[in-house]
Parts: C-alpha cells; sequence; structure tokens
C-alpha cells in the first residue's frame, strides 16, 4: 500500500504558501494603484491580470496536486514576466523623454525582485538554478542598472540609491549565496536518503522481505480509520518448531522466506502482508467480501502446500480469516482473527476458518459445515 511521500507535500505547502502570499500582494497593489492618485495604464493593468493568473495557479494546484512541477515553472515565468514589463517600459520611456524620472515612475519592485531569485534558488535544481539567476539578473535589473549609471542625478537620490543597492549588490549576495544554499540542500537530501533507509528497514523484515509488523500495524489502523469492507488473513505455519529442530534454522529461514514470497506473489499492488512474528504472517484485504475473503485464504492455503522448499518434504499453514466491523478497534480486529487461526490449529491445521461475523460464504460457518478440516500431510 503506498505512502505519501513527506518531501512532495512540503513542496505543495510551500509552493501553495508562496502563491497565496503573491497574491495577496498582487491584490494589493491592484487595489493601491486603482485608488492612487497617478493611474498609469501599465499599474492599472498588470497588478489584475497577475493576480488573476496567480488565483488560477492556487486553484490548479488545489485540485491538481501532482501538478506541482508545472505550476512551480509556471509561477517563475509568470514572476519573470511581471517583473520585466515594468523595468523595460518605465526605464525606455524615462531613457526617451527628458522630462520623466525613472526613479518617480517605477513601481516598488525591487523587494519583489529579491523575493523572485529566491524563488530561483529554492525551486530551481542543480546548476540550472546559476543559469536562471543569471537570465533573471540580465532581463529585470540590468536595465535598470543601465539606466541609473547614466543618469547620475537619479543615482545620487536616495530612491536611485535603493535601487541601486537592490538590483547591484544586494542581487549579486543572493546569487553568491547559491552555493550555500546548495550545500544545505545537499546535506538535506542526504538526510532524507538516510530517513528512508530506516524508514525501509522499519517498515520491511529484514529475514522474508514483506513488510513489518510495525508497518502492518500502521496500514491496519489506516483500513480501520477509513471504514468500508475488509478483510484479515492470519497464517501461522504448521509445526514450523520440528521443521527447525529437525533441519536447523538456517532452512527453517529459508522457509520463512519461500513461503513469504509465495504469499506476496498471490496478492494485488493494495493488498498488504506482514510478517507479524516467528512463523505468523498477516494479511490485510481492503475491499472484500466473505466469499473473496475465503476464496484468497484457501488460494494462500492451497500455494503453500504446493511450494517446493528444499530439504522440507511439505510445509503447510493455518490460517483463520475475519471481515472487518464498523466498530472494531485493532485490537478487536486482532483478536477475532486470532481466534480463527487458534481453531484452524485445534483442527490440525492446512485449513482456513472464518472468525465470528465473518462466516465464509457457499459453505457456512466452521460449526455449521461440521467437519471441514483438509487432512494435514506430515513434515518429512
Amino acid at each position: 500500500m503506498p505512502v505519501q511521500d513527506p518531501d512532495d507535500r512540503y513542496l505543495r505547502v510551500a509552493m501553495m504558501v508562496m502563491l497565496s502570499l503573491a497574491l495577496l500582494a498582487g491584490v494589493c497593489a491592484t487595489a493601491m494603484h486603482w485608488l492612487g492618485p497617478v493611474h498609469r495604464p501599465m499599474d492599472r493593468v498588470l497588478p489584475p491580470v497577475v493576480s488573476a493568473l496567480l488565483a488560477g495557479l492556487v486553484c490548479a494546484l488545489w485540485l491538481r496536486p501532482a501538478w506541482v512541477g508545472v505550476i512551480t515553472r509556471i509561477a517563475l515565468c509568470l514572476s519573470a514576466l511581471t517583473l520585466m514589463a515594468p523595468a523595460w517600459l518605465y526605464t525606455v520611456q524615462a531613457s526617451l523623454s527628458p522630462d520623466v524620472r525613472l526613479i518617480d515612475t517605477l513601481p516598488p519592485m525591487s523587494s519583489l525582485f529579491a523575493v523572485f531569485m529566491a524563488m530561483l534558488m529554492i525551486f530551481v535544481p542543480g546548476r540550472r538554478a546559476y543559469v536562471a539567476a543569471a537570465v533573471g539578473w540580465l532581463l529585470v535589473a540590468s536595465p535598470v542598472l543601465v539606466y541609473l549609471l547614466t543618469h547620475p542625478g537619479e543615482l545620487g537620490t536616495p530612491r536611485g540609491v535603493d535601487l541601486a543597492m537592490a538590483f547591484g549588490p544586494a542581487s549579486l549576495m543572493l546569487v553568491v549565496l547559491l552555493p550555500v544554499q546548495r550545500g544545505l540542500m545537499g546535506k538535506i537530501q542526504r538526510l532524507a536518503s538516510e530517513r528512508d533507509g530506516i524508514e525501509v528497514q522499519l517498515h520491511r523484515d529484514p529475514l522474508t522481505g514483506v513488510n513489518s509488523r510495525l508497518f502492518g500495524e500502521r496500514v491496519l489502523r489506516d483500513v480501520l480509520a477509513r471504514g468500508g469492507t475488509a478483510g484479515l488473513v492470519m497464517l501461522d505455519l504448521d509445526r514450523f518448531k520440528a521443521i527447525n529442530d529437525t533441519y536447523g534454522h538456517p532452512a527453517g529461514d529459508g522457509v520463512l522466506r519461500v513461503v513469504a514470497a509465495t504469499c506476496a506473489r498471490l496478492l494485488r499492488p493494495s493488498e498488504c502482508i506482514a510478517r507479524w512474528g516467528g512463523e505468523e504472517f498477516l494479511v490485510i484485504l481492503p475491499d472484500v467480501d466473505p466469499g473473496a475473503l475465503h476464496g484468497i485464504a484457501d488460494r494462500l492455503r492451497v500455494a503453500i502446500a504446493a511450494v517446493p522448499v528444499a530439504p522440507v518434504a511439505q510445509v503447510t499453514a493455518s490460517l483463520g480469516t475475519a471481515l472487518l466491523h464498523p466498530a472494531d478497534t485493532l485490537d478487536t480486529a486482532l483478536q477475532r482473527v486470532d481466534r480463527a487461526l487458534y481453531r484452524a490449529k485445534e483442527l490440525g491445521g492446512n485449513c482456513v476458518c472464518a472468525g465470528e461475523g465473518g462466516p465464509t460464504a457457499g459453505s457456512g460457518s466452521l460449526r455449521e459445515r461440521g467437519s471441514v478440516k483438509i487432512p494435514s500431510l506430515e513434515v518429512l
């Protein structure tokens, strides 16, 4: 059963927060430009258009979380165009009109440019972040800096100094910090890899390779929380102690590996098998009715009895089944399937018994059918 990757969830949350803040900034800019005393065409058109596009990206990310990569790229391109348009338009306008000063017409975009450069460092992977930062600086910052350097009168004003610092040394500092950020990201990725390795060790049984009891309990809790029809199969190998005593523990370990692999091959990806302890395995079957539950359990029994495991002549298993009830807890569900397994062991093994409340379809409950035990085969 798949488990959601926490890293993907973090990326979606981070992008959702940034898009929401950008949308809020766009709405505020729209209100200020429309209510302000000076109404320039671009100031009145660009903020509402960008706000509408950002709202669309927020809705798309909310409805289609898997599109986070595409939405991130669109958001970066939209941010670049939003900064480029006023930078070039007002710079060219100020250059061509002697009575227009750039420091008076250029919107307060220096802080937005710093946020844009930070977004590039966060969301653009690898060396492409350097190229993206350089292209972004050339397209947004360079025209403003070139204009200010060629107009010393405007450069000497407080607004001119602020723009020169924001688009010059401050933006270069962000680029210089890029290797530091990459180093931190590398360390975070290594820690994430180590975490994944630890999770694999916790979630996988080291001997058989199937899920561990810890992971099985986690899946069972999720199934109980979701509700719906689901069933459990608990199987226990018959006379396993005799196998260990006769052939040794390495042979017993081989039996466990073969049985686990055989059962795992018969199950769908949505179904879970976990080693519950010793020679016991628990199978969790979502969306199953009584007839299908009994059928799957019997197929597992037949497959285990048919698989050759040298030097053991034959291996058999006892199986108990139980359908989950709406009021079930982890303990009550396990108690019922364990009691069904115990009845199967009492009947001599190599058979399937249904727990109370979950009779096997088409055959009645164990007590109604009388003797349902399939003759067990002795282990040679």
